[in-house]
């Protein structure tokens, strides 16, 4: 999976993100309420977007240095407008370094992009102070499952150690394009790549309804802690 393609999609999402993103929204209240203590002196923020986590985690903690990364640098236009005081690490989190450490490292929907989880995160709790805590959602085997068994495409998803807890989200459509419009409105088209003619989103919608009984989404989002 090309990280230029990843950032090319998010880049062009960015504006539409926040309206169509209902499941990741959920994703990040529930990231906050497992946040442990709500007092920190640093805190780092991994793949920041356009700021829904961000704008959770100013309302549920208080902190005297935030930092939120992202790999899109007009990212830093959305954060500075939550809160000003708010400092922008531009990067790709797998390859800048980290020249400090933090109390809190957090992130939301977005270890899924990661091609190294593991070494990510040996480097990310090496970034933690002695009682530090990292803490991410990322998505399971169930995620998009209508589209890798009708299209039979998608990506792996790593198999956490730490999982704390787990859902399940089903989001329905009217159409087929619908919910193609709803996968590009969140920038993870890069994970579908995939030519639809107006003839072949007929045969899906067919599919859809003879499988399902309905044109849905699944989302199976988790939630790791680690210290």
């Amino acid at each position: 999976m090309s990280k230029a393609l990843i950032v090319s999609r998010f880049k062009k999402s960015l504006k539409d993100y926040k309206a169509n993103a209902f499941v990741q929204k959920e994703m990040a209240k529930c990231l906050c309420s497992l946040i442990p203590g709500d007092d920190f002196n640093s805190v780092l923020e991994i793949g920041c977007g356009s700021g829904l986590l961000t704008e959770e985690c100013i309302q549920r903690i208080k902190f005297k240095d935030y930092m939120a990364n992202d790999i899109v640098s007009e990212c830093a236009d959305y954060i500075f407008k939550i809160n000003s005081e708010i400092s922008f690490l531009f990067g790709d989190i797998e390859q800048i370094q980290l020249n400090r450490k933090y109390d809190l490292i957090i992130s939301n929907a977005v270890f899924q992009w990661i091609k190294t989880p593991d070494l990510l995160i040996k480097k990310l709790k090496g970034c933690l102070n002695s009682d530090g805590m990292l803490l991410f959602s990322s998505f399971g085997r169930k995620n998009f499952i209508e589209i890798r068994e009708l299209l039979g495409i998608g990506i792996d998803y790593y198999e956490y150690q730490g999982v704390v807890k787990e859902d399940i989200f089903e989001l329905e459509f009217q159409s087929v394009t619908e919910l193609f419009k709803h996968i590009k409105n969140t920038g993870v088209n890069s994970v579908i790549n995939y030519r639809l003619t107006r003839g072949k989103l007929v045969e899906l919608e067919d599919k859809f309804i003879k499988r399902y009984g309905k044109i849905k989404l699944t989302y199976n989002p988790i939630y790791v802690m680690l210290n």
